[in-house]
């Protein structure tokens, strides 16, 4: 094997090497554990506020939320979630997706982007293993040029939501992506 034959396998398995490790906050954080190379995986959170919470939180619009995150079988694959949040006096959901990666030097938090620029949110796990989802400052689709379903908006209050884990039948309709539907349901993920 010639020098710079050698040279390119180090350096492709420094970046697979780099890209696991970048990948393994993710996994612990929303699957519970490190997953082998190729594994498919997915997990449901959920949270449905009733009338009292609501009553006492009038500045809340979000209703439920729904996250579904997935890391699909590809080759160095980040975690895809995908969120479905209903609003006060609005029958409409609003969905969308993005992508999140570990937080640099925590393997404890997740910084989330939304497709097109769409926003930015963070997860992390509370000590009972809730997911906390923070949204700073709300979220949209491309830039902000498709807005909310009518009268649905962010209230001042929806900025960070503590969500259940539920089981993967609760997201089943978040799965938007044909080809890997099927293998998500048989993968027997929690």
């Amino acid at each position: 094997m010639s020098k710079t034959a050698v040279i390119g396998c180090v350096l492709a398995m420094l970046v697979a090497v780099s890209g696991a490790r970048a990948a393994e906050g993710d996994e612990t954080l929303l699957y519970g554990r490190e997953l082998r190379a190729g594994e498919i995986a997915s997990t449901c959170f959920a949270r449905r506020y009733d009338k009292t919470h609501l009553q006492g939180h009038p500045r809340q619009n979000v209703t439920e939320m729904r996250v579904l995150a997935y890391r699909p079988d590809w080759p160095h694959a980040a975690s895809i979630v995908n969120l479905e949040f209903r609003f006060r006096g609005v029958s409409e959901a609003f969905q969308l997706s993005g992508e999140c990666r570990a937080v640099s030097g925590k393997a404890t938090a997740l910084d989330c982007a939304v497709e097109c620029d769409g926003g930015l949110f963070s997860m992390r796990r509370d000590a009972s293993g809730a997911l906390m989802v923070d949204i700073p400052a709300g979220l949209a689709l491309c830039d902000g040029d498709e807005a909310l379903p009518a009268g649905a908006r962010f209230g001042s209050d929806d900025r960070r939501f503590r969500l259940a884990a539920e089981t993967l039948a609760t997201c089943r309709d978040l799965i938007w992506d044909d080809e890997i539907r099927p293998k998500l349901l048989q993968s027997g993920s929690p």
